[in-house]
Parts: structure tokens; sequence; C-alpha cells
């Protein structure tokens, strides 16, 4: 059985492997012995190479789908649908979680998976082989006799570390500045503006620090040594874990530098030496508000002086920090993004990123934003062309005062409106792969850092 599988994302800044299309193979290739699967990433493919995917007979097609993409989903489907009408498509990925049958109005898809995928796509494989019923399979939405049929959602998979390692070997590796791993799925916090606790139903589930050292040596041996991005809502909710992980990465010296995004406040001084020591060299942290009262409409369940402290402990260990930060929280107001773009200036920081907030369906943001705002435009794949990006209003709050909020954080070299491809940047970062796979490793590291925040001083500007 033929299988191709699209991540849409050409016009992206960054260059990533799409991890859970990654998983959505592996898996299916465990379930499934005849399956034959190729990968389309826009973002890297050669003209001969996505020409050659869409002149492939396939039996299924995938295709992942993320709101800001998603008007290339729509020229994908435009042209699949004229040179390969009878091909059964399926969609995937958060946007069809967030929308749920809305993903249906603009795509022609036959099938669209919701929540965690892997079962449930290999299951739709079954269906297709006249093995399994359409009507058993959880987690499917799909067309019948004109009707949208949404199928009982399905539970998630308890043991993550029971999933076979991603499908690497359909990605052209080399052609990716650094290796991402997921480590852990979804957030126990249930901040207002993430639809993360709605796509993972508010849950965390860890891998251990055994199979995640199995995916690193797995990695740097079959595609070279890389900087590594673990890519976990929150990396260190559970510390035993972190500090057993850093151990073993010492223990099996393999001299990697990495980066995650953490919770500030749960950081001990202990573990981030051992992080510091392990190879970790960078941490973000979304601060969002310096003001406490947003912090709780928000449900942060934080406090400024907490981050602050644990802020602290990073730059203590001589870990850096990205702090990021958003406006537009329910009750923010002009004056209190003053007051975070003040902490920021005043804080030990290395960098500071501030977004204005898009509010997404399935979140307590959206509910505020339609109860007490206005929203201009419903469709949350239109936000990210918005420039600038300010897709609603509210009393406290006027449109005429997020744009002053956005230009002074404009000033101070902390705004970010946009994601686009930057062909300065991926020279930066590809320059900076190979020097990390060809120097011995310390001179290599300091290389790379000292580029790292020569790009990073050059986005500011």
């Amino acid at each position: 059985m033929n299988i191709g599988l699209i991540f849409p994302n050409k016009d992206r800044k960054d260059c990533t492997v799409h991890i859970g299309l990654g998983y959505i193979a592996s898996y299916a290739r465990s379930m499934h012995s005849d399956l034959n699967f190729t990968i389309l990433d826009t973002r890297v493919a050669t003209k001969k190479e996505t020409s050659d995917f869409f002149c492939t007979n396939f039996d299924l097609i995938g295709i992942t789908a993320l709101s800001p993409v998603y008007h290339e989903v729509i020229e994908i489907f435009t042209h699949l649908r004229t040179t390969k009408p009878e091909t059964p498509i399926c969609l995937g990925g958060p946007y069809v979680t967030t929308i749920m049958q809305d993903i249906f109005e603009e795509t022609p898809a036959d099938f669209a998976v919701y929540g965690e995928g892997e079962i449930t796509f290999s299951e739709l494989i079954s269906f297709l082989k006249g093995i399994l019923p359409l009507e058993s399979i959880k987690g499917l939405m799909y067309r019948k006799d004109g009707e949208i049929i949404t199928n009982e959602p399905r539970e998630q998979i308890e043991d993550l570390d029971s999933l076979p390692l991603p499908a690497y070997d359909l990605f052209k590796m080399n052609r990716y500045p650094m290796h991402r791993i997921t480590t852990s799925r979804g957030c126990p916090y249930k901040c207002v503006f993430c639809n993360s606790s709605s796509i993972w139903l508010g849950r965390w589930r860890k891998r251990s620090p055994e199979k995640i050292m199995e995916e690193i040596r797995f990695l740097i041996e079959n595609h070279k040594k890389k900087v590594f991005f673990f890519n976990d809502n929150s990396f260190n909710i559970d510390l035993k874990r972190i500090e057993l992980f850093c151990t073993l990465l010492l223990k099996n010296n393999f001299k990697i530098l990495w980066s995650t995004p953490v919770r500030p406040e749960l950081i001990t001084d202990e573990i981030a030496v051992l992080m510091k020591k392990s190879g970790c060299y960078n941490v973000s942290v979304g601060i969002e508000s310096a003001n406490n009262e947003i912090l709780k409409k928000m449900k942060k369940k934080n406090t400024i002086e907490k981050m602050n402290d644990g802020i602290k402990i990073f730059k203590k260990a001589g870990i850096e920090v990205l702090g990021q930060f958003v406006i537009g929280s329910p009750g923010d107001t002009l004056e209190t993004v003053k007051e975070s773009i003040d902490f920021a200036k005043k804080s030990e920081l290395d960098y500071v990123m501030f977004y204005s907030i898009l509010p997404f369906k399935t979140t307590e943001q959206w509910d505020y934003v339609i109860n007490e705002g206005n929203l201009y435009n419903q469709k949350i794949h239109e936000f990210h062309s918005v420039k600038p990006r300010i897709v609603f209003e509210t009393p406290e709050f006027p449109y005429k005062d997020r744009l002053e909020a956005i230009n002074i954080a404009k000033k101070e070299g902390y705004y970010s409106e946009t994601n686009d491809r930057s062909r300065f940047f991926d020279f930066g970062k590809n320059s900076a792969k190979k020097i990390i796979q060809v120097l011995p490793g310390s001179s290599s590291e300091k290389i790379y850092l000292f580029m790292k925040n020569f790009y990073r001083q050059n986005l500011r500007k």
C-alpha cells in the first residue's frame, strides 16, 4: 500500500522535521507490514521531488494542517483534486482538533483525524484494506452521504515509550539544521490562551529518560551531531526525570548542545547546574505578563516574582534565557503592557520577544474575546496574514492602544509578528549545523553560540 504524507510549510522561517508525521508513519509500519511511505516537506523539497511526489499514485494521502500554513493546505488540495480526484485524502494536526468539523469547509477532505493520531490513522488504513468498519474508528471525522460524521474521541496513549521512534528515514535529514525531539506530550497547566489543554485534554505524559537517550543516540549515529531542541510545552515538569536525563547525557559522554522551553518557577539551583553541565545552553520562558493580576486572569498559576527568581537561577548556572510575552490577554491594557516592557528591560533576560496574542477556539481566551470584545474575523488561519497583528480589541484595550503597545515593543527591538522564511537565517543555521558536525566539541560549541548570538542581534535590528 502506497501512502503519501505532506507537511505544508514552504514559507515558514523554521526548517524542522515534522515529528508528528514521523510517529504516524512509524506506528502504522509497526501495525502493517505492506506500507510504503513517502513524505513531502514543502519547506525543503526540491522542485523535482515535489513534482515526483504529485506524479506518484497513492492509495492514501495524509496532510498535516497548521493554522499559519492553511492557505498552502488549500492550494495543495486544489492541485490534488485536479490531478488525483479519486485518491482518498486525510487531514490531521492541531488545526483539525482546534476547529473540528469546520476543517471541511474549505478543504474537500475525505477524512480528518482529531486528537492523538497514531492509532486512528493506522486504523484508517485498516478500513481502506477492508478490515475495519469506518464507524468503529475513534478520533475520526469523515464525509458520508453529504454529511460530516464525527466518531467518538480516542483515548490517549498512556505509555509513550511503547511508540516506535519516528520514521526519520523518510526525511531528508541532512537538510535540517537541528534535531528536534518530543520528550513529553501535553501540559498540566491550563492557561487561557493556549489550546494545548484542549488538544491534549489537559494531561501531561512523559517519555522515560532512557527512551530519550535511545533517540539521541540514534540521531547522532545515523544523522550526525547537531544541536538538539526538546520541543515540549514545558520540559521540566518532573525534576527527577530531568535529573536522570542529564545524568545519562553526562554518563554517555554525548557532549551535545541543547535547548528547551521551561517553567522557571519549578527550577532549582542543583538541576540548573546539572542542565548546564549536560549541554543546555538556552531555555525559553513563557512569562506572558509582568503584572500579577493579568497572570492570575491568564491562569498561569505563577507570579512575576517566582518567574524572576527562576530566571536568576538559570542565569547563575550559565544558561541564557529567552523571555516571551504576549499583548492582549484578558484584562490587558496599554499600561500593563508597558509594565511588561519595563520589566523586560530591567530583567536578566538575554532575549525578549513580544507577540500579539491570537485567540484560538476551545480556549478561554476565545470565549473572552467573543463575549467581551470585538473579533474582526473568526477564521483563525486568516489571523497570520494580518499586519499589524491585531485581530481583536476590547473596551479597555482598543485598537489604537494595541497599536501603540506594539510600536513601543518594536522600538525596544522586542516585537515579532512574522514567521516568514528568511534566506539570511537559513544561511546562518545551516552554517552553524556544519560547524557543529566538523569541528571538535568545545570549539564548535563556542563558534555556534557566537553565530547564534550574532543572528539573534540582527533579528532584533
